[in-house]
């Protein structure tokens, strides 16, 4: 884990030198001059990195290439602020939810408009291709947030930025390799040659997203999860086992009721015809009979004092009251 502060656009210069890409970090065009910036960041394995930076407003610029740098790719997405990106002839803003793509070795230019948060993925030149079509058309282009492929992308880094460090050998290669094959995936969407990851745990993830984008559809199941993805339901099924998930049908059950817990929570508790319509339930009774079978009361008893549960104990993953 490599973790640094910085209070002055010097220091942040030389983080950015020794942890980061070398650029040179001056104040903004406009706003204070002081200045605050923070990085955490952790090697996954020697391919794949990710980051968590804060900065304040500043403008950090190489005017050349830098030879003997290394030639690593950056995907930076966005929670707060706003980032500009200039390389490869274009300019690209990237705001909350939005990323944007950028190489360490060519001439670029990064500026925080703002008060800035960002994740950022950061892979070495020979597993990026960064020869690549795909990778020289994606380079400082805004990435819209809705991109289902971003969306997978960026679920999968914050955790596991956060637990990086206390994986095997073994289990951070196969992480390394999933993060790989989903920035794969999203560069081949931005380009329209969309192509499906090939490794169970970032195939899980992509179908896993599919089935939490539609959940609100009765008619949602591993068939339309198998359609979708021009497979069959049994190949779906063996995705999430070689992932290590539960069955689909189970997580698509688990989901729905999950949600519809935390629907019922509210101070303002809708009906039980609204919940079980919006959680993707095609009726009330089938609803009520699946949320008694899983948390032990019925979804009018949910959440009212003196109504203890009668059935299975709610696991650790279950809403809370």
């Amino acid at each position: 884990m490599f973790t640094a502060v910085a209070s002055s656009f010097d220091e942040w210069s030389a983080i950015a030198d020794t942890g980061f890409v070398p650029l040179r970090v001056r104040p903004p065009a406009t706003g204070p001059s002081g200045f605050h910036g923070e990085i955490a960041g952790c090697a996954v394995d020697g391919r794949v990195g990710v980051s968590r930076i804060a900065a304040d407003p500043c403008r950090m610029t190489r005017s050349g290439s830098v030879d003997d740098a290394p030639d690593t790719l950056f995907l930076s997405i966005q929670h707060s602020g706003a980032l500009r990106v200039a390389q490869a002839g274009r300019v690209a803003r990237a705001v909350a939810g939005e990323a944007v793509l950028y190489r360490s070795r060519d001439r670029l230019s990064l500026v925080c408009e703002e008060s800035t948060s960002c994740v950022t993925v950061q892979v070495t030149g020979e597993c990026a291709e960064l020869g690549g079509t795909a990778v020289a058309a994606g380079l400082a282009r805004t990435i819209p947030a809705p991109t289902p492929a971003l969306r997978v992308l960026a679920a999968t880094l914050g955790p596991l930025g956060r637990a990086a460090g206390d994986l095997g050998p073994v289990p951070a290669a196969r992480m390394s390799s999933a993060v790989l094959e989903m920035l794969g995936a999203l560069l081949g969407s931005l380009g329209g040659t969309e192509t499906l990851p090939t490794g169970p745990v970032a195939l899980a993830a992509t179908m896993q997203r599919f089935v939490l984008d539609h959940l609100t559809d009765p008619g949602l199941s591993v068939d339309t999860v198998a359609r979708r993805f021009g497979v069959s339901g049994r190949y779906v099924t063996r995705v999430f086992a070689e992932a290590g998930h539960p069955p689909p049908a189970t997580f698509l059950r688990e989901e729905r009721l999950r949600r519809a817990a935390r629907r019922l929570d509210g101070e303002h508790r809708p009906t039980i015809a609204a919940v079980a319509a919006r959680c993707g339930f095609a009726d009330t009774t089938t609803f009520t009979r699946a949320f008694r079978r899983r948390y032990g009361v019925t979804p009018g008893a949910w959440g009212r004092p003196g109504e203890p549960p009668t059935g299975p104990a709610r696991g650790p993953g279950s809403p809370r009251r």
